[in-house]
């Protein structure tokens, strides 16, 4: 079970790698410019901006795995929740709704998901392995599509206004990967090479400015597989630190 999550962690973790490595090509590629008007955000500051949200996510992933505060996290979506996809890739996706609401904290984890008809309580102390082992995959599992997907939005990442999410000062981040163009379109496919089946994706996505974290999100992935399968999902998740 934890070469289960660490599987998972290890994965989404990659992805920001094939981000970063789309960023060094662009900063050795530049495309031309041809108006500022009409030009997509390029040079040192694009690059830091989608690095802090590419690691925002992961930062999340990081206060879930090893947490050292106590916070809620509230997740609401629309997924493809057809167990047999995930053995059989001929297998047709089924988008139905799931829900988590986690209370995290360094020495217990309490979770209660619901993944269509289906509703799963868990709960772990720190010191029983297996149970917080089962959490964290849950925790981890809830998280990935959205980490998938901010890992490739950012690539196409507008410069971020301040706004805030309940108490905490953050950074807005909108994105939208059909306006890519020029050296964000060579980010954007360097790092769909890695997660091929996201086609298209959009949204919002709030970086708290002290710790660097993901702290809320409002996101559209647009998928479709190897088989011609086709499907939309939606994620919307909020932390809320107590």
């Amino acid at each position: 079970m934890k070469r289960a999550s660490s599987h998972v962690k290890g994965f989404i973790v990659g992805a920001s790698l094939v981000l970063a490595a789309a960023l060094v090509g662009c900063k050795s590629n530049p495309a031309p410019v041809k108006s500022a008007a009409s030009a997509p955000a390029t040079g040192v500051s694009a690059r830091s901006d989608a690095r802090r949200l590419s690691a925002g996510a992961n930062k999340l992933i990081d206060a879930m795995s090893k947490p050292t505060k106590s916070f809620h996290l509230s997740f609401q979506g629309q997924e493809n929740i057809n167990d047999k996809y995930l053995r059989d890739r001929t297998q047709a996706p089924e988008v139905g709704p799931v829900d988590l609401q986690a209370d995290v904290s360094p020495d217990e984890l309490n979770l209660t998901e619901t993944r269509g008809q289906t509703k799963k309580v868990a709960k772990a102390k720190k010191g029983d392995e297996m149970n917080w082992a089962m959490a964290q995959l849950t925790l981890l599992g809830v998280m990935t599509s959205p980490n998938f997907t901010i890992a490739i939005g950012s690539t196409v990442a507008s410069s971020p206004t301040n706004d805030m999410v309940g108490t905490t000062l953050a950074d807005k981040y909108t994105f939208d990967t059909t306006t890519a163009a020029g050296s964000q379109k060579m980010a954007l496919d360097v790092t769909r090479a890695m997660l091929t089946s996201i086609k298209e994706c959009k949204g919002t996505a709030w970086i708290a400015k002290d710790s660097g974290e993901l702290v809320k999100f409002n996101l559209d992935a647009d998928y479709l597989d190897k088989n011609a399968h086709s499907w939309k999902e939606h994620y919307e998740g909020e932390v809320t630190p107590k």
